[in-house]
């Protein structure tokens, strides 16, 4: 039986890969903290590793792993250097460090990065053809820095990494993004900016694990990086009103886009005023809702034999229903 460690394991991505493999047979371990809430795999055959991957001496890598899939991140367009250098960066020195004192050579390490190093606001967006950089964000930053952390080790030791850069991921068990935008629905809050004509860089969870196992498993692609987005790609509109439609809300208002950068500017505004405030809308999330990004998967296509499913409405039913069943046992307030 195949095994494979799978860092951030209780996480949105390190859950919906945990279920992926476990389904195709492979023999799963999962990498989590101590204090983690775990309730994400409940009733999963997993076999949890508690440790620290910030502090790498509190876990040991077992020795029959042949595969691993780095997952554990932080995810935010808030955070600091310092944060996200601890949480992206050293995480990947640490495990780059536990790899190396295994006994025998591992098979393959799946890192998952973001597409936004390739950068946003264009359309197929690729290593050749680069979008609008988004090295203003500290996460975007650090995720850079950690690829070229991995790739070095491929070039200078041969650590066996390939790189997989999802776009904006979206599936069940996404206490994030979707459960935001869900409870927003929920609220009533109009959601779609102007037309909500633009399609973005849409990649249902499942569609990037497909493209893990395929990445953890293809022979001769160590030391190259594949973007992993649906091959047919909604627009903004379509998705929220998708997501409202799943929770019996329906947008009747729409905001002319120069009003919600306005406001984005009066959040910004009262953010330097009272630092507790959290803006919900700021520059970077209108601008994202009211442009055009898209990705070329072509050569992940070609190479890795990927075939997205690009079922988008059966997907948002699936994370509606999700939440929904969530919210009735009490796990979403």
């Amino acid at each position: 039986m195949r095994k494979v460690l799978i860092t951030g394991a209780n996480g949105f991505v390190g859950a919906n890969l945990c279920r992926h493999f476990l389904a195709r047979g492979w023999d799963v371990h999962g990498l989590v903290r101590k204090t983690s809430d775990i309730h994400s795999l409940k009733g999963l055959d997993v076999k949890l590793i508690f440790g620290e991957l910030q502090d790498p001496d509190t876990f040991r890598i077992p020795a029959d792993i042949d595969h691993i899939i780095h997952s554990a991140s932080i995810v935010s367009d808030r955070a600091d250097d310092e944060t996200c250098r601890r949480n992206i960066y050293l995480l990947a020195v640490n495990l780059a460090r536990k790899i190396e004192e295994m006994p025998r050579p591992l098979r393959r390490l799946v890192h998952i990065s973001t597409a936004l190093t390739l950068g946003f606001d264009a359309t197929g967006i690729s290593e050749e053809k680069p979008g609008k950089p988004a090295l203003f964000f500290a996460y975007t930053r650090n995720k850079l820095r950690a690829e070229q952390f991995f790739l070095d080790q491929w070039k200078t030791r041969g650590l066996p990494v390939v790189i997989l850069r999802p776009g904006d991921v979206f599936g069940p068990h996404d206490r994030v993004s979707s459960v935001e935008l869900l409870k927003a629905c929920e609220r009533g809050v109009p959601l779609i900016v102007g037309k909500g004509r633009h399609r973005f860089g849409y990649c249902y969870s499942g569609n990037l694990c497909q493209a893990a196992e395929l990445a953890l498993t293809k022979e001769g692609i160590e030391g190259r990086a594949y973007t992993v987005t649906n091959g047919s790609l909604p627009t903004w509109r379509e998705f929220l009103k998708g997501m409202q439609r799943g929770v019996g809300r329906k947008q009747r208002v729409y905001v002319p886009v120069w009003s919600a950068f306005a406001l984005a500017a009066i959040f910004k505004g009262v953010h330097k005023l009272r630092p507790s405030f959290v803006p919900r809308g700021t520059y970077y999330r209108i601008k994202r809702v009211t442009s055009e990004t898209t990705y070329d998967i072509s050569k992940t296509i070609l190479d890795l034999g990927y075939r997205p499913d690009d079922r988008t409405d059966l997907q948002i039913r699936e994370i509606v229903a999700w939440y929904l069943k969530e919210k009735e046992d009490g796990f979403i307030k």
